[in-house]
């Protein structure tokens, strides 16, 4: 089974929950692709442990709390994600991690269409948080 990235918008960070019926509305997106934006995606302005200690990018194991600064930031990183991927062959193929023992980056291929719907519904995600004035939740991995 492939990882994901699950992201939903509650009201407060009061209204946090995370279990069977709450995920059937979250929005996935492929760790593949998480790893390989995991650069601009440190420029998101973040929260962790509730609003508590502010930060940068996202909780890779945890949550991670967005506020309209964060999600404003998350949703232009990933509109500039669809313009560059909207030019890619049919099947991608995204470089990640290093191999020691082989000398070389390993490769990860993900197909386009598959790719853009999960960042096109990540995109549509924020600008309802946005619109409702909302907070974002990225459960990590």
């Amino acid at each position: 089974m492939a990882l994901t990235h699950e992201f939903e918008m509650f009201k407060s960070s009061e209204d946090v929950v995370f279990n069977k019926e709450t995920r059937k509305n979250m929005v996935n997106v492929d760790d593949t692709f998480i790893l390989y934006g995991i650069d601009t995606l440190k420029w998101i302005p973040s929260f962790s442990k509730n609003f508590e200690q502010k930060s940068n990018g996202l909780d890779y194991y945890g949550r991670t709390y967005l506020d309209f600064e964060g999600i404003t930031a998350l949703k232009g990183i990933i509109v500039g994600w669809l313009q560059i991927f909207k030019y890619a062959p049919v099947q991608i193929e995204l470089t990640s991690d290093y191999d020691i023992e082989n000398g070389k980056f390993n490769s990860i291929k993900i197909e386009k269409e598959y790719l853009l719907a999960q960042l096109q519904n990540l995109c549509t995600l924020c600008d309802s948080a946005l619109k409702k004035d909302y907070i974002l939740v990225h459960f990590g991995i």
